[in-house]
């Protein structure tokens, strides 16, 4: 197996040691910088697998430097901030950033989804798919197949998808998705979870006000359904 190779830009040193700590614990080669000019640089000499950003660095603006990082790697873009404005996260990820965790942030999500990225990165083509009964999520083309019916998702109705895909026949709480999509600590409103999966119940349901692939599991969240066990579900 291949080790993959993490570089932390951040100019604070504290930051990059927790997660460079974090990081080696899990056997990845890492690398860090302070500043937007040397990480340029070492961009170019390491060819990282996946870089953690932060959005303000002491000289540079990070959102700048991801958008000119992507003349030169593909490699997932993880952003710290301590910003939680909405249009923040929006233009972060709109000028080519893959996720967005608020500080202080849990290394422990942190690293689940550096690992969820890398994950995605680490095989060929093949590899973005994942199948489930009746249904196969493409990680590359950011979509979902059901039978010979190709859908596209929007990127946080993938993002929900996805972690429920990866963990089906089991019970994600509202709690978690909120946390893992939004990177944020806690629910402040749980409405904005039951809109998104409203939305992407209307893509991928027959019957979207009876649905049996997304079930409500009262009281303790949503679970993805594989098709042989629809029958034993209800919502």
């Amino acid at each position: 197996m291949d080790t993959h190779k993490i570089m932390i830009v951040d100019d604070d040193p504290h930051i990059c040691e927790i997660v460079q700590a974090y990081c080696e614990r899990e056997g990845y080669i890492v690398t860090y910088s302070h500043s937007g000019a040397e990480a340029m640089k070492l961009l170019i000499s390491f060819k990282p697998d996946l870089i953690v950003l932060d959005v303000l660095l002491a000289n540079d603006n990070g959102m700048d430097w991801c958008r000119n990082a992507r003349s030169y790697t593909n490699a997932p873009i993880l952003f710290l901030s301590s910003r939680e404005e909405d249009e923040v996260k929006i233009r972060a990820l709109s000028d080519g950033g893959d996720d967005y965790v608020t500080k202080p942030f849990s290394p422990g999500v942190l690293m689940a989804k550096i690992k969820a990225h890398l994950r995605r990165v680490s095989t060929g083509r093949k590899g973005q798919l994942l199948e489930l009964p009746g249904l196969t999520l493409d990680f590359y083309a950011q979509s979902v197949t059901m039978g010979s019916e190709t859908i596209f998702l929007s990127k946080r109705e993938f993002s929900l998808l996805s972690y429920m895909a990866q963990n089906v026949n089991c019970v994600v709480s509202v709690d978690a998705l909120f946390q893992l999509i939004w990177g944020m600590e806690s629910v402040e409103d749980t409405r904005t979870v039951a809109v998104h999966i409203s939305n992407l119940r209307k893509k991928i349901e027959a019957d979207p006000a009876h649905p049996e692939r997304i079930v409500t599991i009262r009281g303790a969240g949503y679970m993805l359904v594989a098709r042989n066990t629809l029958q034993q579900v209800r919502t």
